[in-house]
Formats: structure tokens, sequence, C-alpha cells
């Protein structure tokens, strides 16, 4: 700590101001990858569940167009390679199962576990959709399920998936990683157009200063006809010095103009 305040108390003015800018480049590149990693990161999950809301569908509608022609959920025995065929068809499902109403699992990937009854985290991830959709995360996982309806719109079971949540943190880490790298490559190559850049810009600027200082210390009038300075300050200096040796003379033309009507009224007044 005391040889950061120590470094900082011997680095120039200018040199401090490149160090500013130099930070703020910095953190802005990090803004904007953390920008980057969060629109890419929702597209991602938002491109994921548009998968698993499209394959919930399919099975549901399915399901359901064997319901309708009056088979119990039980007996549509289709049903089992349906579900098989949805969990072949997306890699990052896990797991498709379908259970009647009262919980008892009918059609499952898992064929073990055909006639188990559901999970209670199941149950109250139901009871609080109130029979509309619902989703819960589970050991990490996510589980999507939908009732499925007979044509009077009453529910006669549910379609559940389960997909991998690590799936979301692998694709994560692979943007974080990305992006990092290319970080480790811009931040550099920023910081040196940065610096340059700033310390251009700010040694043109000493450069004006210095002249302007030279300038004002300068006790030589400004002639007329003289060629105008280069740069904004010191042209500013040689008006302002004009403009006050104008008003000087002015002044001086002034007084010497009283003065000359005070003599002439002490010799009227000697007459």
């Amino acid at each position: 700590m005391e040889f950061s305040i120590l470094v900082a108390s011997f680095m120039s003015p200018s040199a401090k101001i490149v160090c500013v800018v130099s930070l703020l480049t910095v953190a802005g590149l990090m803004l904007c990858a953390l920008l980057i990693y969060g629109s890419l990161d929702r597209s991602r999950v938002m491109a994921a569940e548009s998968n698993l809301n499209f394959a919930l569908n399919q099975l549901r509608s399915s399901v359901e167009a064997n319901v309708s022609l009056g088979l119990p959920l039980e007996n549509i025995r289709v049903a089992q390679d349906l579900v098989e065929q949805a969990r072949a068809g997306n890699a990052e499902i896990l797991a498709v199962e379908i259970f009647s109403s009262s919980g008892i699992s009918l059609f499952n990937t898992d064929r073990g576990s055909i006639g188990e009854p559901i999970r209670e985290t199941w149950r109250e991830a139901i009871r609080r959709a109130n029979g509309g959709r619902w989703a819960l995360e589970e050991f990490g996982d996510i589980v999507l399920g939908e009732p499925i309806r007979n044509d009077f719109g009453e529910p006669v079971g549910y379609v559940a998936i389960t997909a991998a949540g690590a799936g979301r943190d692998i694709h994560g880490n692979a943007i974080a990683s990305a992006l990092a790298n290319r970080l480790a490559i811009a931040a550099p190559l920023a910081l040196l157009l940065v610096g340059a850049l700033s310390a251009l810009a700010i040694r043109q600027a000493e450069q004006g200063l210095r002249r302007a200082t030279e300038r004002l210390r300068s006790t030589a009038p400004v002639a007329a006809d003289a060629e105008p300075a280069s740069g904004e300050l010191p042209r500013l200096v040689d008006g302002v010095k004009a403009s006050i040796a104008q008003h000087v003379a002015a002044m001086d033309t002034t007084a010497k103009a009283i003065l000359a009507l005070d003599e002439d009224d002490e010799a009227d007044a000697a007459a």
C-alpha cells in the first residue's frame, strides 16, 4: 500500500491521466464482455426452453389425440414409444414420464420406475400450478410438466420432461472462457492504443499551454502584421494581449488629451 502511494506521488499529472483513461478503458471492455455474456447466455436458455416446450407440447398433443379416441391413458401402449422418441430427439432431455392423475408412473424412459409413485416435490408443483404447466428445479436438473386433458378439459394424467441443468452451466462456462480469451487479447491492445492516443493528446495540450505561457510572460507587444501563432491557446493569448495593448493605447491617448486640456486651461487662467 505504501509503495503504491509512493509511486503515485512521483507520477506526473499527465501519467496519472493516462492511467485513469486506461483503467476506464479496461472497465469498459469488462462491462461489454459481461453484457455479451449475459446476452448469449439468455439466448441459449431461451433456445433450450423453446426446444423443451416444443417437445412437451408435441408429446402432450400426441397422447391427447389417443385419449380423445376414448382410450384410457394407461391403455395407450404407443405412449411408451412416444416418450422414448421424445428423449432420443433431444440430447438435453434426461427422462420423459407420463403418470396418472393419482401420481402413478404409467410410461417412463426409465422402465424400472413404471408403477412407482411420483416424488412429493412434483405433487407440490402440480398443486401450485393449479391445473396449468408446472416447473421445478431438482438435483440441478429442470423438470417441466403439463396436464393431459380429455375432450371435456379434465386432466387424466400428466407428462413431465426432465432436462439436464448442467448443460446450461457447461455452455455458460464455454462462453465465459471464449470471452476471457478474447478479452486477454483485446485489453492489452486497447490499453496500448488508448495510452498512446492519450499521451499524444496530452503532449499536444502541454505544448499549447507551454507556448501560451511563453507568450504571456513575454513583454514584447504583438505586432498587428505579425504571423498568427499556431494553436488555439497561443492565438487566444495573442488576441488578449493585442486587445489589452489597444485599450492601454486608448487610455494613454485619453490621458494625454486630458492633460493637454488642463494645460490650456491653466494658460488661459494665467493670461
